[in-house]
């Protein structure tokens, strides 16, 4: 069960945060979060095993603590374009080491593929890779050129209505592509990835 409570619990917390970062900064605590975020980061860095992992952590975590002590509130709005870098480089780099991210995931419910499945995950990993890639660009821009309530909006509730039209688009064309393949229930492929999504990042 903690291992279903815990995703869930940081899913909200990363939902909340452009709200959150919009009421604080307006109170004139924009640092406050980045030092949250710094700990946290800190955390992870001291227990990751890996030794790319915790250099990784702890250079985010002094980038996190010198905008909260620079306290520019842009910083604060560059937090969601630093998530998506990770996560660029995340589905990115599994590109040239393969298997694909995709692929990683899909083998945690099949760990034999039928064949065209693997080519067919790289080409969705590369779809998902140039969606986070453009969110760079699109959360650091939106504060400057729209304002934060336009920031706060598209980082806290359009982003998300997107990646589930590119998920819900891509179940139904899997459908078309593959009728004889077996495809679980969407429900249980979240319930798969979060209890053991983190054999994707073992070796």
């Amino acid at each position: 069960m903690g291992n279903v409570v815990k995703p869930i619990i940081i899913a909200g917390f990363v939902v909340a945060y452009p709200f959150l970062s919009a009421y604080l900064a307006g109170l004139g605590f924009a640092s406050f979060e980045l030092i949250v975020f710094a700990a946290l980061t800190l955390w992870r860095g001291f227990t990751a095993s890996g030794l790319v992992a915790r250099l990784t952590s702890f250079l985010l975590a002094a980038v996190l603590l010198a905008g909260a002590y620079f306290a520019t509130t842009y910083f604060v709005w560059l937090v969601p374009s630093f998530a998506y870098l990770w996560l660029t480089f995340l589905f990115g780099h599994t590109l040239w080491s393969p298997p694909s991210f995709i692929e990683r995931l899909v083998r945690l419910q099949f760990p034999e593929l039928v064949p065209g499945i693997a080519d067919y995950c790289r080409n969705l990993t590369w779809i998902w890779t140039l969606f986070f890639a453009s969110n760079i660009v699109i959360c650091a821009a939106l504060p400057a050129i729209a304002g934060q309530t336009a920031w706060a909006l598209y980082t806290g509730v359009v982003v998300y209505g997107l990646m589930g039209l590119l998920g819900t688009g891509e179940w139904f064309y899997r459908h078309r592509r593959f009728p004889d393949l077996e495809i679980p229930p969407a429900l249980e492929t979240f319930k798969v990835i979060a209890m053991n999504g983190h054999k994707v990042f073992k070796g």
